[in-house]
């Protein structure tokens, strides 16, 4: 966590120094809820739920017709699982981090509309529990594990201001198949603000 203070230090530093354009990012996303009954052969009520954050700095590079940003995204989701079946329950619970450094390609058909592409490459923080009820017993277990990630995605800016801009875009982090909510593949759609320095 040190480095990503230290990178973001050093790029605020060096885009003031050299005036080029920024912009720090708030996003948030939800899945769900999502709920499952099934009655054969036995009861079995499921149902999950999600949630994500992500915060991004980024500073621009290269201004042409197309935009080159250097972007800083560190997203941090989580997930519940419920399952109740005649004398069990149980409850798998995800948390997982990224943070991937990347370039953004940046296109503004309008001047209050731009669309962008971006791809890039880090770690990924994955962490699961499991809580298990029965008759007569109560376990927990928990693991985390870290791996490499690559990222990539689109999105929609739209300014409201010079300084304030609506964002929506959507992101696939892959990471080591077996790891986390979603296997190799963890797509989240989020949107928020966007503040432009």
């Amino acid at each position: 966590m040190r480095i990503w203070w230290a990178s973001v230090t050093l790029m605020l530093a060096t885009g003031a120094a050299h005036a080029q354009n920024s912009d720090l990012a708030i996003l948030a996303g939800i899945s769900g809820p999502r709920g499952q009954v099934t009655t054969a052969p036995t009861t079995v009520i499921s149902g999950s739920v999600g949630a994500s954050g992500e915060v991004n700095y980024a500073w621009q590079a290269l201004q042409r017709a197309v935009d080159l940003y250097i972007e800083l995204p560190l997203v941090i989701t989580g997930q519940d699982r419920g399952t109740v079946t005649p004398g069990r329950v149980s409850d798998l619970s995800f948390k997982d981090v990224f943070f991937t450094p990347g370039a953004r390609l940046k296109i503004s058909p309008q001047s209050r509309v731009s669309v962008y592409a971006a791809l890039g490459g880090g770690i990924a923080s994955m962490g699961t529990t499991m809580s298990v009820v029965s008759p007569g017993s109560v376990s927990e277990t928990s693991n985390r594990a870290t791996t490499a990630a690559l990222d990539f995605g689109g999105g929609l800016d739209f300014r409201l201001t010079r300084l304030l801009s609506l964002r929506a875009e959507g992101r696939d982090f892959v990471t080591r198949a077996s790891l986390g909510s979603a296997g190799r593949n963890h797509w989240m759609f989020l949107a928020g603000i966007a503040f432009h320095f």
